[in-house]
């Protein structure tokens, strides 16, 4: 409560125009953690997608046809070899042979990483916008003193 009256104590020195930069570069920044939201979404749901996939692979009984994705549109044939073992992208190019119950562990531990990320997001992405609020409410209020003021000395 202390620090929205002293925000908006902070906002009533700023003018019109600064106010109205002001509001450009938090809609900015609400757009940028919009799209980084989106983005910790996605990877959290590869990742969920990437345990199932480690599940299944543990089920499946060695010399089972499957079909690989090269590409997103590319497949080829392949023989399911040891399922005991999976590769796991850990990032940049690296690579680590674990258990398939390992590897569903990592990918469970990174989506929790990526929600919790999210949320942190989110909480952000909340404050931007009261704060956005603020700014707007304080250039109507301006703008409407700016108006009474040019009235006034209008018709005096």
């Amino acid at each position: 409560m202390a620090t929205q009256q002293a925000s908006a104590a902070q906002l009533a020195g700023l003018d019109v125009q600064q106010l109205q930069q002001l509001k450009e570069r938090i809609n900015a920044d609400l757009a940028q953690f919009q799209r980084s939201g989106q983005q910790l979404s996605i990877a959290a749901s590869k990742f969920q997608e990437s345990a199932v996939s480690v599940a299944q692979l543990a089920e499946a009984k060695e010399g089972h046809q499957l079909l690989l994705p090269l590409t997103q549109s590319l497949y080829v044939n392949g023989k399911i070899g040891a399922t005991d073992k999976v590769m796991i992208d850990i990032g940049t190019g690296y690579f680590v042979e674990l258990t398939t119950a390992e590897g569903q562990s990592y990918c469970t531990r990174k989506v929790q990483k990526l929600q919790d990320s999210l949320k942190n997001v989110s909480k952000i992405l909340q404050e931007r916008q009261a704060m956005l609020n603020q700014v707007v409410n304080m250039m109507q209020r301006k703008m409407q003193a700016q108006a009474n003021a040019a009235q006034a000395s209008g018709s005096a």
